[in-house]
């Protein structure tokens, strides 16, 4: 194939919607959707042009990006990807990302609030040579090849598509909206949606409480659509979390009969803020006492802390709805309607107040995300069943980093985030670092913060260990102390140790 100058504008190969479904799951590969900012990167030593999914350039957006530039391969690279930027809980979100793609020239202290990394999903060009009829498989292996991954650019892992079950339990627990299949013999189709790139949407299952209901006509009594809450606490009144259609005639007959002596004069909702419902809703909405609870399928939560495209899945019985069953209801996040899309020079998203950048408490940073990621990336080739275990752990350390702001979690959990950690880390320093974690029997109800053990295991990790040549190792012990909770404690070689008391209702370091 003969050498070629790079070419001046790719416009990006777009997927169509679809599912896994019963094709021969040999011919395809399966991988993370990440909600992000899609763009193509066209990369020579020392100089990178980033253009967005319409060909406008995005250079100037993203100066993070220029990094690339120093990576670069041959006489150049063009790299198709997703710009990104992760929430505290380590997962691509739309919200952080508006508040840079609202701006041409991000300020410094933006940039480092709000950092961005870059997600390369395609390789199309590379030293001189279009890869664009080459077939995918060759394509990723290729970009695998390549010396460009490291904070902040990550190629994440391709799995094939017989573990399809396994990565949509890993985006799952991720909290990703989708996946992508990807036929392996295909061509890039530039410009075209194809049926060789699927996007696949994840769908979710939670009970919601039945807080109201909207007439079809306001004139008429039939039920149109529920109006979904979810309590604030446990016992409190319920924040808003949209309506539902009800589509069959059997649903709206049970409906009908379960609703008939629960009418209510008030709303059960809270009266304002973001959890209030609608004004134009609230107009027609008939209310309801909050004793039903039923199962709603939706995709993910919109910016607002709406359920994304809510289906209803019927009534729950009470002994179906456990103790955990309102877990994870993004409350903390910024408010507002979802932004489906993030375009550069856009609308601005509502002001908020200027953040120190040292105050900002981000609690899985892009570096240990990213690294992670490619750490897992580059076991799948070589120790696969290894890799599917800490991309497992590592998206539940992301739900554990999640909870942050809620009061407490069980002892349990917050080990289970630090062990998950662990593994991660060692796979990556290898030998370098060893590692133990003890813990007496008897202790799992104690409480702890959400992330205040796993801080001390980081920065005995950063600190004491990867700085030196050698390694070394990390030591967390749980025993019980005198008034009925446990002390921890996290040693490293070569530091002090850090010791945490944990009680019953309380999480203080000593």
């Amino acid at each position: 194939m003969p050498a070629s100058s790079m070419p001046l504008v790719v416009p990006p190969m777009l997927p169509s919607q679809g599912d896994l479904g019963d094709e021969d799951r040999r011919a395809w590969a399966v991988e993370f959707a990440w909600t992000g900012f899609r763009c193509v990167a066209y990369v020579e030593p020392g100089s990178v042009r980033l253009l967005s999914s319409t060909g406008r350039s995005v250079t100037s957006v993203f100066p993070e990006l220029a990094v690339l530039g120093e990576r670069v391969e041959g006489a150049g690279m063009v790299l198709d990807g997703v710009v990104v930027a992760l929430d505290d809980a380590g997962r691509p979100s739309r919200r952080p990302l508006m508040k840079r793609t609202s701006t041409m020239s991000p300020s410094e202290a933006l940039r480092d609030r709000v950092p961005v990394g870059f997600v390369v999903t395609d390789l199309l060009w590379l030293d001189g040579r279009s890869l664009l009829r080459r077939p995918y498989h060759e394509r990723r292996a290729r970009l695998e090849e390549l010396a460009i991954a490291g904070p902040p650019v990550l190629v994440p892992p391709s799995h094939p598509a017989s573990e399809a079950a396994f990565v949509m339990e890993a985006a799952e627990r991720f909290g990703l909206d989708g996946l992508h299949l990807k036929r392996l013999d295909a061509a890039y189709k530039s410009g075209r949606r194809t049926k060789d790139w699927l996007r696949v949407p994840l769908r979710r299952t939670r009970p919601v409480v039945v807080g109201g209901w909207m007439p079809t006509d306001p004139s008429r009594g039939r039920i149109g659509a529920l109006l979904l809450g979810i309590p604030e606490r446990p016992g409190g009144r319920l924040r808003y979390v949209g309506r539902v259609g009800i589509g069959s005639a059997h649903a709206r007959r049970q409906l009908t009969e379960a609703l008939r002596t629960v009418h209510a004069k008030v709303s059960p909702f809270v009266a304002d803020g973001p959890g209030a419902v609608p004004a134009p809703v609230a107009a027609d909405a008939r209310w309801l006492v909050p004793t039903l609870v039923g199962q709603a399928d939706y995709q993910g939560w919109t910016r607002g802390a709406h359920l994304r495209l809510p289906v209803w899945g019927g009534i729950l019985a009470p002994d179906q709805v456990g103790d955990t069953a309102w877990e994870g209801t993004p409350w903390r996040r910024e408010d507002g309607e979802a932004a489906e899309r993030a375009e550069v020079g856009g609308a601005a998203p509502p002001p908020t107040p200027p953040v120190a950048p040292s105050s900002v408490n981000r609690s899985l940073e892009q570096h240990f995300v990213y690294n992670a990621f490619t750490t897992i990336a580059a076991l799948m080739r070589t120790r696969p069943t290894e890799a599917r275990e800490l991309l497992l752990g590592f998206a539940d350390l992301s739900r554990i980093a999640d909870r942050v702001g809620t009061p407490e979690i069980p002892l349990s959990d917050e080990l289970a985030a630090v062990r998950a950690y662990l593994a991660i880390e060692q796979a990556r320093f290898g030998r370098r670092l060893r590692t133990s974690v003890a813990v007496a029997e008897g202790l799992e109800d104690v409480v702890v913060a959400p992330l205040q053990i796993l801080v001390a295991v980081r920065a005995a990790v950063q600190e004491g260990v990867e700085p030196r040549p050698s390694g070394g190792s990390v030591r967390v012990t749980v025993t019980p102390d005198a008034a009925g909770g446990a002390l921890v404690e996290v040693a490293d070689e070569g530091h002090s140790a850090v010791r945490m008391a944990l009680h019953a209702t309380a999480s203080t370091p000593v």
